[in-house]
């Protein structure tokens, strides 16, 4: 049943995705996805509680199969701008959507942040988190003018 649920979950994430590149994202319906997706309507809800959370789903994903590809001795600023280059075209649905904001979480979990974690290592990473946020954000905003290895030279001056 759990395959199911990951293949449907996909599918509905891949469908939004696909239709946020042809119509606004407020203006796409629960309906939209599930007719685009090829599922029964009550699916969505069986998986999602809303649009962002499949947008969230989405980004898990790809940042899940883009940290299996982590090169541990490559600079984490270099890798970032790198992801946010390659995956340009999600990265400028997210912005259309002002949906930007759900790229923190995953870079939080990309410092392996915890609730859990004691106070001095949470307020870290999340610094870092926001930090490196923020180098995107602003580089984004800048047009990518900015290859992602000058980027890189850039942040490392920071430490």
């Amino acid at each position: 049943m759990e395959l199911q649920s990951d293949f449907s979950k996909k599918c509905i994430a891949d469908a939004l995705i696909s239709l946020m590149k042809k119509k606004d994202f407020d203006k796409i319906t629960n309906k939209n996805i599930t007719d685009a997706a090829g599922f029964s309507h009550i699916t969505i809800y069986r998986n999602f509680k809303n649009k962002n959370e499949i947008v969230a789903y989405y980004l898990k994903n790809i940042f899940n199969e883009w940290k299996a590809n982590w090169k541990d001795n490559e600079n984490i600023g270099y890798q970032i701008f790198s992801f946010f280059q390659e995956n340009r075209e999600i990265i400028d649905l997210l912005y259309k959507a002002n949906l930007q904001y759900l790229l923190i979480d995953n870079i939080l979990a990309v410092h392996d942040y915890k609730k859990e974690d004691p106070d001095v290592i949470a307020y870290s990473k999340v610094t870092v988190a926001y930090l490196i946020f923020g180098w995107c954000d602003e580089w984004y905003k800048r047009g990518m003018k900015n290859t992602p290895e000058e980027m890189a030279q850039y942040f490392k001056k920071l430490h």
